[in-house]
């Protein structure tokens, strides 16, 4: 079992539908402006955000430093 603190945080804030891990996000907070929700599914972390984020656009980092070579 987790301590007191543990248990008020998971009651506050959201989990990562994808991780697991506890976000910075409220479970208060208005759907509209969080980061990283998907509607039907729920919240995720930033680094699993992120992720998604770089599988989407197929943009890995390696294309924009060859634009300076």
């Amino acid at each position: 079992m987790g301590t007191k603190k543990e248990k008020i945080k998971k009651e506050i804030f959201e989990t990562c539908i994808k991780c697991g891990t506890l976000t910075t996000v409220k479970k208060t907070d208005n759907v509209i402006f969080r980061s990283g929700y998907i509607e039907g599914a729920g919240q995720l972390c930033f680094m699993c955000s992120q992720t998604k984020k770089l599988h989407k656009t197929g943009n890995y980092g390696d294309n924009e430093w060859q634009r300076y070579a």
